[in-house]
């Protein structure tokens, strides 16, 4: 893949979050190796790297984090660990919630990975100073419990692999998910992210949910996937000055 033609999926991921509030690509289109997927999932979706959540919820889940620091000098980005990973308040779970830590800038294709996916932002909306949160998981049935929002600036789900069926990502107006209760219309987007697939959405402008894993006859499911989140400025940076 040529850098001209990542620019231009660039340019068109742009168009479609200022058009729509989301947009779908994939790995090859932005620029990422034909074996990126292939590695990245051979060295991080394993049982060294992934714990099961603490509280289980959703059941079977294994996931490890990791937040960056990063500054965008005009094209230009800087990128660095931020120094905590704590989810707070966040899925309808209040509270401070600690994950298993992977410094994934310790590698230069995770790097890659952060740098491209970083880009999707259109230039625009990119903070000068910001984080950005790094979520692997592997889900084997639920995905989710509920449409939510995560309260961050855009969410980014890119999905490595999957066994079975199901697993429909759906963005709904938020006006139309109660608090509690079930959606009251139809998503504005339900669709099965193939491996190699990305979504870029604004988290503000959608709650988002997926439909559970279905399991092949006579097979466990398995799903692994990356979900990240552009935070605001007071997820981690409300007090504290750049460098």
């Amino acid at each position: 893949m040529s850098d001209d033609s990542a620019s231009t999926a660039l340019v068109g991921i742009w168009e479609d979050l200022a058009n729509q509030g989301y947009a779908l690509t994939n790995d090859g289109a932005i620029g990422l190796p034909e074996k990126f997927r292939m590695n990245f999932g051979q060295t991080y979706f394993n049982d060294h790297i992934l714990e099961e959540d603490p509280e289980g919820r959703p059941e079977g889940r294994k996931r490890a984090r990791d937040v960056i620091r990063y500054q965008w000098r005009d094209d230009d980005l800087d990128v660095q660990e931020h120094d905590k990973i704590t989810i707070t308040d966040r899925d309808g779970r209040p509270g401070h919630r600690e994950h298993s830590r992977v410094e994934l800038l310790k590698d230069r294709e995770a790097e890659e990975l952060i740098r491209v996916l970083l880009s999707l932002v259109p230039p625009g909306e990119r903070q000068t100073d910001g984080t950005f949160g790094v979520n692997l998981f592997r889900t084997v049935k639920e995905i989710v419990t509920s449409p939510h929002h995560d309260h961050e600036k855009y969410c980014v789900i890119y999905v490595l692999d999957r066994v079975g069926e199901g697993a429909e990502t759906e963005l709904y107006k938020p006006e139309d998910v109660p608090d509690q209760g079930e959606p009251t219309e139809e998503p504005v987007l339900r669709h099965q992210l193939k491996p190699g697939q990305i979504i870029i959405f604004e988290d503000e402008r959608f709650k988002h949910s997926a439909t559970p894993l279905k399991p092949p006859p006579g097979e466990t499911a398995r799903r692994d996937v990356v979900v990240c989140t552009v935070d605001h400025q007071g997820t981690y940076l409300a007090t504290k000055p750049a460098h």
